[in-house]
């Protein structure tokens, strides 16, 4: 699933090669902040997991991985990576609280 994100938000960017490359850049920095979001939503979710529930919950994990995801699609060509980084831990916790009622 997450493979098949960086094709969703990278490939939004259309054109890659069309105007002398100027999407490329676009298209990588799309991909780091599809990565750093996705990331803080395991890490953030898998932290919850240990604290609270005291083991490590790989569904948990993959949860928070998808929450970041999500979290990011529609800015991920727009905001910087340290954005990128509060949105995957706001999606992370969003996840824990809609799964935890």
């Amino acid at each position: 699933l997450w493979m098949g994100w960086y094709g969703f938000n990278c490939g939004s960017t259309l054109g890659a090669g069309a105007g002398g490359g100027s999407y490329i850049n676009l298209a990588a920095k799309v991909a780091v902040t599809t990565t750093i979001s996705a990331a803080m939503g395991a890490i953030t979710t898998m932290l919850y997991s240990i604290c609270i529930e005291g083991f490590f919950n790989l569904t948990v994990c993959l949860n928070g991985v998808l929450a970041g995801l999500v979290s990011i699609t529609a800015g991920c060509a727009v905001v910087e990576p340290w954005a990128a980084m509060t949105i995957g831990i706001i999606g992370g916790v969003g996840c824990v609280f809609a799964t935890a009622f």
